[in-house]
């Protein structure tokens, strides 16, 4: 459990819950414009995000990575820590969630998430070379955004790498997101364009500060 003094209310996932915490993720990033690319028709869409996030958060916590929610799961923050990465042991300790998730996707769609995924991460590897958080995904309930949770998340995942003293990357898809982070003390490192979908994504780093 995070200190409830940096951001209260902010728990470790229970493994029990990774698909309430997956159909979280799901409503809040069913507009994000990198999925509604990829997954082109809204009711498709909503039938499989929740899938895909549930399968994200139960490979990250097979991987020993850290998933927080705030207290009643209405936040999400999925983190992959310093040196850790998405191999083939969790993928076998998470049933091979994510695997069996991309065979149930229409071709286009399927080929269009590998590729974004490639690039993203490859993108990722490129820039930040030394060990260090990863956000993969944070997210809150539609119908609790602008009070706060997302922020609190954060905080505690900016604690945590700043007791390390390592750094945190991540992507955002919307660029009024890029302000959001910026105020909590990162910084745009670069934007790009996903080849083949023709949208814009901005990569951001925040060094690790001394407490």
């Amino acid at each position: 459990m995070v200190n409830d003094s940096v951001s209260p209310g902010v728990v470790a996932l229970s493994p029990n819950d990774a698909a309430r915490a997956g159909n979280v993720l799901a409503r809040a990033f069913h507009e994000d414009p990198v999925w509604v690319a990829v997954m082109p028709d809204p009711t498709e869409r909503g039938d499989q995000l929740p899938a895909m996030f549930t399968a994200l958060v139960r490979t990250t916590l097979a991987a020993h990575g850290v998933v927080e929610v705030i207290s009643g799961s209405e936040a999400v923050a999925v983190w992959m820590g310093p040196g850790r990465e998405m191999g083939l042991w969790s993928m076998v300790r998470a049933g091979f969630a994510i695997p069996r998730f991309a065979m149930t996707l229409p071709a286009a769609d399927r080929r269009r998430m590998l590729s974004v995924l490639r690039q993203l991460d490859g993108k990722r590897k490129a820039t930040v070379s030394d060990p260090h958080w990863y956000i993969s995904a944070i997210g809150v309930a539609p119908e609790h955004q602008g009070e706060g949770l997302g922020s609190r998340l954060i905080a505690a995942g900016v604690e945590r790498a700043d007791r390390d003293g390592r750094p945190i990357y991540l992507e955002t898809e919307t660029e009024s997101n890029v302000d959001f982070y910026e105020r909590r003390g990162f910084q745009l490192i670069e934007e790009i364009v996903v080849t083949g979908l023709d949208l814009p994504v901005w990569l951001m780093i925040r060094r690790p500060q001394p407490r």
